[in-house]
């Protein structure tokens, strides 16, 4: 290729290069032909300045001449301050830079080698540079810090902000104040690095859901700069739990608790080796963490005896015991007769042979299929069994049984899975289609673009599963008719549909209609309307939890509730719960309502003898430290009869 060199004087020569070349080989060859040296050499494309690695294959071509460049030389002394710069035998640091003259701290290349060492060095590049996004962003690379020095203009800048806390997650710590509270700019900055959290607003670190977010997002070192509260609030700990295991080490005081940390290895068998050391140190509790989830075996030392012992209570526990244990043939059969069926995927050729050993190995390992025997992959029955945990076995049989419906439709009722696996001939068949949706709805996700851009294939899978919508053909899933008939068959799938949808008074109405718990996954505003909330708990206390907090501190939405749940008062907001009128008007409606007053309340014998007066069903809701206060219980027989207490209902709690 050719690469024609102009000077601002005109032309200077014109070189054969190669499309290899990169803008370094340029100067190398005006070095030999121009005599022009490398250091004083810059190079330009239009008004773009070319970097020695730059490709020249990668920039725009003048399909008549080639490439022009335009070359700018450096005076002698800016060319041996330069190399002095790049080959570092400079003391490259803020205070070098600041001793030197203006000249030398607004030129973009020597600040640049400086910010490559030092980026809190841009405190001292000139104004024209702080100004800089590119330049700033070379020095948020190398500290976060730098971002303080930026100019105002890109420190309030939001687009700007965003590439700097993804460039280095730090930089969060010099953004504005407004910045700092920003959802999105701080999540970016956790990505890059967790312990940035600790910069971002208070009001971001106590939300209980950007919590959540940021225990997915951002690791241990994000967490702990979670507001400590939360970390006491055992919901809040077992919904990060369920995020990231790790966050149970956050809970100092719950994480000590056995009952609790059982609950969280259930779903996050990982949690356990964040327990407290004494629980570690309990081998009944182990044990029990062991039945719970056999993952929990890997979580802990594996000593022999102590194995042995975890497997009779959770055979299933022998996929995560250690391997070298394993290759000791007498300890094998320990475990074999410890786990039971479990363990025989682990046992010798000779156990093959039976039919219940096979099964049980292809339980353990999707690998055991190439060691099952191949009388097998002609038993029917033995096939639809594997099927169940290992798809993958019907590549072993014959092939006219992939074609053979009420076998597939068999199949497909165990795993749905193995929708991947039939003939061709079945996947143009919308009969067969519609039958493996009812046999299993997320047979859905399986399936091509086409047959997920069908209605009534789709709804035909809906009722078993609503989260399934989420594979549904976008033009279904931005379809308010067609999401209004799936959240009506089933209020789960707004958990599958797109955000303004979410957003839609129709189809959310419709789906907390359906199944009061789906509130969780309507749009924030939606979970703040009271007829949308009421629609949700009206069988269910569970969505309680789901309504926005706001229509807690509204009298009308919360007498509302407690009509249909007492315990609804427990979310209340606390001036309404130590509002002594409100709670008396509450008792009378429902007298479960005292079990959340204010502890001021509840300690108060004249309150809890008018909720006696105006209710007395409230006796078998007042505090048992105040049922053995002689002056309350003589005040209590006055509004009680022995025959009325005897009937008196159990709270819901």
């Amino acid at each position: 290729m050719e690469v024609q060199v102009n000077t601002l004087a005109g032309e200077l020569c014109c070189l054969q290069g190669d499309k290899a070349w990169r803008a370094l080989d340029v100067k190398t060859a005006l070095q030999v032909q121009a005599k022009v040296p490398i250091a004083e050499q810059r190079l330009l494309l239009g008004c773009r300045e070319l970097q020695d690695e730059d490709l020249l294959a990668s920039l725009e071509l003048d399909a008549q001449r080639g490439l022009a460049l335009t070359l700018v030389r450096r005076s002698a002394a800016h060319a041996e301050l330069l190399r002095l710069v790049r080959s570092g035998t400079q003391t490259l640091s803020r205070k070098w830079l600041a001793r030197m003259p203006e000249l030398v701290r607004g030129d973009c290349e020597i600040v640049r080698e400086v910010l490559k060492r030092d980026g809190v060095a841009l405190q001292h590049a000139t104004e024209e540079l702080r100004s800089s996004p590119a330049m700033v962003l070379e020095a948020v690379h190398r500290s976060g810090f730098a971002l303080e020095f930026a100019a105002e203009h890109l420190r309030e800048d939001r687009s700007f902000v965003l590439q700097a806390v993804q460039a280095n997650g730090f930089a969060l710590a010099r953004a504005s104040p407004r910045l700092r509270g920003d959802p999105e700019v701080v999540k970016a900055a956790i990505r890059e690095e967790g312990a940035a959290f600790e910069y971002a607003a208070d009001d971001l670190k106590g939300d209980p859901d950007f919590a959540l977010e940021v225990v997915s997002a951002g690791g241990p070192g994000a967490m702990e700069h979670i507001a400590a509260d939360l970390w006491e609030d055992p919901h809040f700990v077992l919904r990060a739990v369920q995020r990231s295991a790790a966050a149970l080490e956050q809970a100092v005081e719950i994480k000590a608790e056995p009952t609790f940390v059982l609950e969280a290895v259930t779903w996050s068998p990982a949690a356990l080796g964040y327990a407290a050391a004494d629980l570690l140190e309990d081998k009944g509790f182990l044990l029990a963490a062991v039945a719970r989830h056999p993952a929990c075996l890997a979580q802990v030392p594996q000593e022999p005896g102590f194995v042995l012992e975890a497997l009779k209570v959770n055979g299933a526990a022998l996929g995560f015991v250690s391997k070298s244990l394993l290759t000791e043939k007498t300890f094998a059969m320990q475990a074999l007769a410890a786990a039971g069926r479990e363990a025989l995927g682990k046992m010798a050729e000779d156990f093959w042979q039976e039919r219940h050993f096979a099964l049980a190995a292809l339980r353990c390992d999707e690998g055991s299929i190439g060691r099952v025997p191949k009388k097998f992959w002609t038993d029917r029955e033995f096939v639809l069994e594997a099927s169940r945990f290992q798809p993958a076995v019907l590549n072993m049989v014959e092939p006219e049984w992939l074609k053979e419906q009420k076998f597939i439709l068999k199949a497909l009722q165990r795993n749905a899975c193995c929708i991947r696996f039939v003939s061709e001939d079945l996947f143009q068949n919308r009969s067969f289609l519609l039958q493996a949706m009812e046999a299993n709805g997320s047979v859905l996700k399986h399936l091509p673009e086409v047959v997920r851009g069908d209605g009534s294939l789709v709804l035909a899978a809906v009722p078993q599963s609503g989260f399934i919508l989420g594979f549904a053909a976008d033009e279904l899933r931005f379809s308010k008719d067609f999401i209004l008939q799936a959240v009506k068959v089933n209020g789960y799938s707004l958990l599958g549909t797109p955000d303004p949808l979410r957003a839609d008074r129709d189809i959310v109405l419709a789906a907390v209609k359906q199944n009061g718990l789906c509130l969780e996954y309507a749009a924030p505003e939606l979970r703040a309307d009271t007829t949308i909330a009421l629609a949700a708990i009206a069988t269910d206390p569970q969505p309680l939890m789901h309504v926005a907090e706001p229509l807690w501190s509204d009298q009308d939405f919360v007498r509302q509730a407690i009509r249909i749940h007492g315990c609804a008062m427990r979310h209340a907001d606390e001036q309404l719960r130590r509002n002594r009128g409100f709670m008396l008007s509450s008792c009378e409606l429902n007298p479960e309502t005292i079990c959340y007053a204010h502890s001021d309340l509840q300690s108060e014998r004249g309150f809890l003898i008018e909720c006696l007066a105006i209710n007395p069903n409230a006796l078998h809701f007042v505090p048992a430290a105040m049922r053995i206060d002689v002056a309350f219980a003589a005040a209590a027989k006055a509004h009680v009869t022995p025959e009325e207490g005897a009937r008196l209902p159990s709270p819901s709690w």
